[in-house]
């Protein structure tokens, strides 16, 4: 029996659909046509939407639905209220799973054809159709109607073809069908949910928002003032080399400071992302840079019912994990954006995150005996100060929060083999200390160390990475990878098959989640008497651990914090957030004194 035979025994109907509809940025889509075929008896079905919205004529819970990029085809099905369906093929994200390393043109429906030589339409004529669907809706001429029902039906034609390449591709790799249909559809259900989410969009403080979006020119103008009074690297308002590598030296990390290919310090984001924790100067300069180098107000994406949407891009990065736009997005954007979530009376936003997760998965992927006992220890990393007798018996992270964080940022790096030079950077101390704990930690965790390193042999081997949801990474000799990259690839994929496991769960028991955060969700909920929300904090609890359970074997803890009306963060980036809501301030009251002048 083949692939598609067994699929055929699994699912009353096998279809293959595809919407043309035009999204302005913010808000949800608006469909424009649907074209649908049933591979199981070759019938068609297509729809132009502009003046009838029928009812959906394949059934959610007995139908595969094999789409490319699922969260743009569930979304035209949410915004039509057919429903959010239950098996989900998504061609892009089995393709990803394909060749997710391997060197490839990208995982665009053409791309994807490209590789099996299956004969598209032109990219020249994609466009085409695409700048006529969103110019000129909803006005389109009988030809133009003509023309993009046509180009709709081509869609399908291709991912069909597509699709069934993807199952010979598959068949060639495993004869355990069960497991390729369950594993496809857990990655595509979690697509779905994602239009879902996106669709939900994160509530904004619209006050807040109104008052840094028209105040912003001014603002930017003190961020400036205030960060030159304590860095010194802008002249006359404009960023200079020479005064960012002057603070560098001062500050003692230019040596280890990452240099571009002409020798300068780099200012990337990656770079500064990866430094603020190692330095207070350097976590300013980022969150100002932000606001300093954006010709408008950044971080978010308001819709017109005053809700943040922008792409998720699950599976957006090796790991699977999602890559949020840091222009669109709060959580892509510096943490003090997150300051603009806020919900009104009616309502209440909860942040859920798993407690120390990526210190459970490794624990739970090593089988570390060690690493075992400071996770059921409640907090691994003051266990860990303990072992090497850095902290005393029954110490706890109130009674020893600075060596509390030292070996938090010193655990949390061997995920990625952070050496002692590196680690030196994170800590801000000698490399002699840096090497000292690094030590005591490789002593400690010794079985973790060997674990890690037949990891990537075997990958090295196999040539590729996988988790135990079947997303791979492939490595090849073509491209040097990072060993600190591999070595972190399995906590980091497992933590995103999590997060998978997690929203789609969430979504069934009919939470609104407003976003899938790296270890944790935001969900909007109505409030309630007491003894509800505590039930269904509990609910949440439930889930979030048990998804976790089903990943790697483990539950990991959830801890729940409710945010009554607006998003508050940890002290650190919560004073960030003060101080550019003083200039905010500052800025009205200015205004407000030139009115009364």
């Amino acid at each position: 029996m083949s692939l598609i035979e067994f699929i055929f025994t699994w699912f009353k109907y096998v279809v293959v659909f595809d919407f043309e509809y035009r999204q302005q940025e913010g808000n949800n889509p608006e469909p424009v046509c649907v074209s649908c075929k049933d591979l199981k008896t070759g019938k068609s079905w297509k729809q132009w939407l502009l003046k009838r919205k029928p009812d959906f004529p394949y059934a959610l819970q007995e139908t595969l639905f094999i789409c490319h990029n699922a969260v743009a085809e569930v979304s035209c099905m949410l915004e039509l209220g057919w429903g959010r369906p239950a098996y989900i093929w998504d061609t892009m994200i089995q393709e990803k799973k394909l060749y997710n390393g391997l060197y490839n043109d990208g995982y665009s429906l053409l791309a994807s054809c490209k590789r099996y030589q299956i004969k598209t339409i032109t990219t020249e004529l994609k466009e085409h159709w695409r700048d006529i669907i969103i110019n000129n809706y909803p006005n389109y001429t009988e030809k133009e109607v003509a023309g993009i029902t046509d180009y709709n039906e081509s869609d399908v034609i291709e991912n069909e073809k597509l699709f069934l390449a993807q199952l010979k591709a598959y068949e060639s790799k495993s004869s355990n069908f069960k497991q390729i249909i369950s594993q496809a559809i857990f990655h595509g259900c979690s697509m779905g949910v994602c239009a879902k989410i996106e669709r939900n969009g994160i509530p904004i403080n619209a006050k807040l928002h109104k008052d840094l979006r028209d105040n912003f020119e001014e603002v930017k103008k003190l961020e400036i003032e205030e960060l030159n009074s304590i860095c010194d690297i802008y002249e006359n308002g404009t960023f200079k080399q020479s005064k960012f590598e002057a603070l560098l030296k001062r500050e003692g990390i230019y040596n280890n400071w990452p240099k571009t290919k002409t020798g300068k310090a780099a200012t990337d984001d990656r770079t500064l992302y990866r430094w603020q924790e190692v330095n207070e100067k350097i976590k300013l300069y980022r969150n100002a840079k932000f606001i300093i180098n954006s010709k408008k107000l950044r971080g978010v994406c308001i819709g017109k019912d005053g809700r943040s949407r922008a792409s998720l891009n699950m599976f957006g990065q090796i790991t699977g994990r999602t890559n949020v736009s840091t222009k669109f997005n709060p959580f892509g954007a510096p943490r003090r954006m997150r300051n603009l979530i806020g919900t009104d009376k009616k309502h209440y936003i909860l942040y859920a995150d798993w407690k120390s997760q990526e210190a459970v998965i490794q624990a739970a992927l090593s089988k570390d005996p060690e690493m075992m006992c400071a996770v059921r220890y409640g907090d691994p990393y003051i266990y860990t100060a303990i072992q090497v007798g850095a902290a005393p018996a029954g110490a706890r992270k109130s009674s020893h929060e600075k060596i509390r964080e030292i070996y938090k940022q010193s655990f949390l790096a061997i995920a990625y083999k952070q050496t002692p030079v590196g680690l030196r950077g994170k800590l801000g101390c000698s490399l002699s200390e840096a090497s000292f704990i690094h030590n005591q930690l490789e002593n400690l965790y010794n079985k973790y160390f060997k674990w890690s390193e037949g990891i990537i042999a075997q990958g090295s081997i196999k040539g590729y990475l996988e988790s135990k949801f079947g997303w791979r990474y492939y490595l090849t000799s073509r491209e040097k990878v990072n060993p600190r990259r591999l070595a972190n690839w399995p906590l980091q994929t497992h933590g995103s098959e999590i997060l998978r496991r997690a929203i789609i769960d969430l979504d069934n028991a009919d939470f609104e989640i407003s976003m899938p955060v790296h270890d944790a969700v935001l969900i909007h909920m109505k409030r309630e008497g007491w003894r509800e929300m505590r039930r269904k904090i509990n609910e949440i609890k439930t889930i979030m651990s048990e998804a976790a359970n089903q990943v790697i074997g483990w539950q990991i803890p959830v801890d729940v914090k409710i945010i009554r009306d607006q998003y508050k963060q940890d002290k650190d980036n919560q004073k960030l957030w003060d101080k550019l809501y003083e200039k905010i301030l500052k800025v009205k009251r200015r205004c407000t004194n030139i009115g009364q002048l």
